[in-house]
């Protein structure tokens, strides 16, 4: 709630001179002073109730002073903060006019956060105050342009300092000490700051040009060394300016501290041997850079010199020239700056840019808005930039190897789809021929071995043909020649055929068979008969081949209003966590029993993830060492494909044999 401010008797003298010669003296100008001042006051009693609040919180927090009359202050402070500021608000209560100062967060109507700068004082004995004042400021901008300065000391290597005219020593900033490695505490404070960091041979100089700026104004563009925390010393190239205050006196001096080591030792480097100095060129460092809104060079960072062959005095004061960057790559380059003048937002991006002897270098540029001391955003740009040249060219072969890979492997894939008769042709016959001997159909053969012979040639035949049937299958996925023709199915049959075909094979090797059918919301489904009954014949002969005897194998099938699921779970060695991720993979095997693992291609699970994804469905295997394996089949009732009869050019097995074989 308000209280009166001036509550002095009518007609007594007002305590300001300045308002006792104002028109609007008394209550009326103070209460003005309140409601337009731009900091916050508060009045808090003892324990930390609002009672007064002006309309500054408006602006700032998206709130009335309504909101805060009668509440506690804890309740708009960040939990965080909480305990702290309120034990020096009791604390100062303790003691009548004492202060305190802090820096704490205050919740914003739309639920951010601001970061203000409050003073509190005890004026709980003033008859006109009768609490405990504090004035808050807004520093959430100053906070951040303070983050901003420190990413970009830590990202180009420089640091930044300020020395107040008539105090013994610089402020230095973090970077500086990050430079140096050493910790921002002990930097030197007092005034023989000099004699602890810089190097004895360079003290003099140093100092000398640093008071000469606070009398002429002239900047400072030296390198001297610096005192690091190994003791040895680091080249540093200082640039600073004077700050002139309203009088048009030097308030201070303030300074950019960048290390440049490196581009010392290269230089130095150079006079012994032009080939370190072409190796110390290519390790140059990245260049930092300060544009304003029209691409004009504010500053620029001697790197430049290094990565493009310009020496930092050819850009300063100009803009990026058009004719530099290269044709293709301008537009995209120039609409970031544009982007990043008009949002402020930080961008990244990659262009060509010419070199001073003729040739383009592949650069990478970060770019982002710059901030004004304000806190207002400026129409101007910070920039970092690096070769990238290696990575690009690398990026560039790479590309040429892939695209060369991936042609090899259609061309690779059409031939092998293409050369499906040709393969399947002599195999057939060899199948066929060597049954007719082995029923000697035509009389007997003789010898019995030549039974033995023509048995062998038979069921290595028909092993032959699975395997480049699997083969060619998988081309012709690769191909995009595979053509699904879908027509009505019943699932509850499909399952019945596969496990007719393989319960011999099961029951051989002493597994037992078993199938779970409920399709009670209809088991119709469009799919291609071959292709289904493929996928199941795979899952099942798996199973069956990883299965040991007395194991199970189980087939489901459930149907749901649109979808038809198959599961085929097993209780064989079942497959390690880390290995299943590399099965649906073509030619990927994992078996423990190296008998087992040659028998086959490694295509079964790639072809019926390809299979089932024509279809429009999906696959997925869960399996656990010891316990067994479980494959889902989810494929929708209708797929997205065309209903019709399979019409084959050429003669394909049927399924039923290549089961049985």
């Amino acid at each position: 709630m308000e209280r009166p401010v001036d509550s002095r008797p009518e007609g007594q003298a007002p305590k300001c001179a300045m308002a006792a010669s104002c028109p609007a003296s008394g209550e009326r100008f103070y209460r003005a002073l309140i409601e337009n001042t731009g900091d916050i006051l508060t009045i808090l009693d003892r324990d930390g109730t609002v009672l007064f609040q002006n309309p500054a919180v408006r602006p700032l927090l998206a709130m009335t002073e309504d909101s805060f009359a009668g509440k506690k202050a804890g309740d708009f402070m960040h939990p965080d903060d909480r305990g702290r500021i309120l034990e020096r608000i009791q604390e100062c209560a303790r003691t009548p006019g004492s202060e305190f100062i802090d820096i704490l967060r205050l919740s914003h109507k739309n639920g951010t956060w601001r970061l203000v700068e409050t003073r509190g004082r005890n004026l709980l004995d003033d008859p006109d105050v009768a609490g405990i004042l504090c004035v808050s400021r807004d520093v959430t901008e100053t906070h951040r342009l303070e983050n901003q300065l420190r990413e970009a000391e830590q990202l180009a290597r420089f640091g930044n300092w300020r020395w107040v005219k008539g105090e013994p020593a610089p402020i230095w900033s973090r970077g500086v000490a990050r430079i140096l490695g050493i910790d921002e505490e002990t930097l030197p404070a007092g005034g023989d700051w000099h004699e602890h960091l810089v190097h004895p041979d360079d003290r003099d100089e140093l100092l000398s040009k640093f008071l000469d700026a606070f009398e002429t104004h002239v900047p400072v563009a030296c390198v001297t060394r610096f005192r690091s925390g190994d003791g040895s010393y680091r080249h540093i190239k200082t640039h600073a300016y004077t700050e002139v205050d309203a009088l048009g006196e030097v308030g201070a001096l303030v300074g950019l501290a960048e290390d440049v080591s490196e581009e010392v030792e290269a230089a130095e480097a150079l006079k012994a041997s032009e080939a370190k100095y072409r190796f110390m060129t290519e390790q140059a460092t990245d260049v930092v850079a300060h544009y304003d809104s029209l691409s004009q060079v504010k500053f620029i960072s001697p790197a430049v010199e290094y990565i493009l062959g310009w020496l930092p005095e050819e850009f300063i004061g100009r803009p990026i020239r058009e004719d530099h960057i290269h044709p293709e790559d301008y537009p995209r380059a120039r609409n970031a700056f544009v982007q990043c003048v008009t949002t402020g937002e930080a961008v990244q991006f990659d262009y060509r840019y010419l070199h001073k002897d003729g040739r383009y270098v592949w650069l990478e540029s970060t770019m982002r808005g710059a901030v004004g001391a304000d806190g207002q955003r400026m129409a101007e740009v910070i920039g970092v930039t690096r070769d990238i040249s290696e990575r690009k060219n690398y990026e560039i072969d790479l590309l040429d190897a892939r695209e060369r890979a991936e042609a090899a492997n259609r061309t690779k894939s059409r031939f092998l789809a293409n050369m499906s008769h040709e393969l399947r042709t002599p195999l057939n016959a060899i199948i066929g021929f060597s049954e007719i001997l082995r029923m000697q159909m035509f009389g007997e053969l003789g010898h019995p071995r030549y039974n033995e012979y023509a048995q062998l040639i038979n069921e290595s035949g028909a092993l032959l043909l699975d395997l480049i049937s699997d083969i060619l299958d998988m081309s012709k996925i690769e191909a995009g020649k595979y053509e699904i023709h879908a027509e009505k199915l019943d699932a509850a049959h499909v399952v019945e055929a596969c496990v007719r075909l393989m319960r011999g094979r099961a029951e051989e090797n002493g597994i037992h068979l078993v199938k779970k059918i409920d399709c009670a919301a209809g088991g119709t489904i469009m799919a291609d008969e071959r292709a289904l009954k493929q996928i199941l014949l795979n899952l099942l002969s798996n199973s069956v081949k990883f299965t040991p005897a007395q194991g199970i194998v189980t087939i489901e099938a459930h149907a749901s209003d649109d979808r038809i699921g198959f599961i085929v779970r097993d209780t064989g060695r079942g497959i390690p966590q880390d290995q299943i991720a590399r099965l649906g993979q073509p030619f990927e095997q994992i078996a423990t029993d190296a008998a087992l693992a040659k028998q086959g291609t490694g295509l079964g699970l790639a072809l019926v993830r390809s299979l089932v994804e024509l279809h429009g469905g999906r696959m997925t295997l869960e399996s656990e060492a010891g316990a067994g394996t479980e494959v889902t089949i989810d494929l929708p009732k209708v797929p997205s494909c065309e209903v019709g009869t399979r019409e084959t050019a050429e003669p394909v097995p049927d399924e039923t044999q290549r089961a049985a074989g």
